[in-house]
């Protein structure tokens, strides 16, 4: 589900200056072992729009690492553009720090927040088949944000579900819920009233949290727990019981009996 999340956001960096080189500019420094990021795309860029400097800690020694990115879909029709860049970025040296040193290339990274036509991705091997070259599609690149860049890794867990409070101010507001070690649940009734049900692994207890009653207030439910007033519909205890006897591993025909006598709602389904 992260994945996805991740995937769907770098795919809308649909611009490729404004949106998603800003994004690796941010990103590329995050991987081990690369201690320099250049930016470089502009009218002197011979190619590659940013250079990496890799160190090698046992020989101490640096490689070079060109990236020609893009923000499209890579395939037959414009693969001919990108061979050129890809080239340009072997062939021609290039300065970095604002010209005091000059390099050439060791490797290329062809770099894309979209897909590579199969097709496209022969003709540009079979092209640069002597020459260290890497192609980086959304997915592996997916992997390596997941992999290395904690900070938005951690802004796509805190945004995986996010709701509107339907309920009126006084009931306070919805809770931040930690998911660590905790089965989730998140139930909205006919009326759009909202529940979430949080159960503990270890202790095999819940709470139910929900507007109707006020945020900020912890139900707690167990097998075998007494009886208490308040009333939940038919609906929301077949809710509470698919998400216990999920957490538990537990029959759900018996886990919705119990806590239809516990909840007070008695009803064969």
């Amino acid at each position: 589900m992260v994945f996805e999340k991740i995937k769907k956001k770098i795919e809308s960096y649909t611009h490729e200056v404004n949106d998603f080189h800003p994004f690796l500019r941010n990103f590329l420094g995050k991987i081990p072992k690369i201690k320099h990021v250049e930016y470089t795309h502009g009218n002197r860029e011979y190619g590659a729009d940013f250079i990496l400097i890799l160190e090698d800690e046992i020989l101490l020694k640096e490689t070079y690492v060109g990236v020609v990115v893009k923000s499209k879909k890579i395939q037959q029709s414009n693969v001919d553009e990108i061979e050129r860049q890809i080239g340009e970025s072997f062939r021609l040296p290039k300065t970095i720090f604002n010209g005091q040193k000059q390099v050439t290339l060791d490797t290329v990274w062809l770099l894309t927040n979209s897909t590579i036509t199969v097709n496209a991705k022969d003709k540009i091997k079979e092209y640069f088949k002597n020459k260290n070259l890497t192609i980086i599609d959304i997915n592996m690149l997916v992997n390596l944000v997941s992999k290395h860049y904690d900070e938005y890794m951690e802004k796509m867990r805190d945004d995986v579900f996010t709701i509107e409070n339907n309920h009126i101010d006084s009931s306070g507001k919805i809770p931040k819920i930690d998911k660590k070690n905790k089965y989730i649940g998140y139930y909205e009734n006919e009326h759009g009233e909202q529940f979430f049900f949080i159960g503990n692994y270890e202790t095999k207890k819940a709470v139910i949290r929900g507007g109707d009653f006020g945020w900020e207030k912890e139900i707690e439910i167990y097998l075998g727990m007494p009886k208490f007033d308040l009333i939940f519909s038919n609906s929301e205890i077949i809710w509470i019981s698919s998400c216990f006897s999920t957490m538990i591993n537990n029959d759900f025909v018996e886990t919705y009996k119990d806590f239809a006598n516990i909840l007070g709602y008695p009803k064969k389904l």
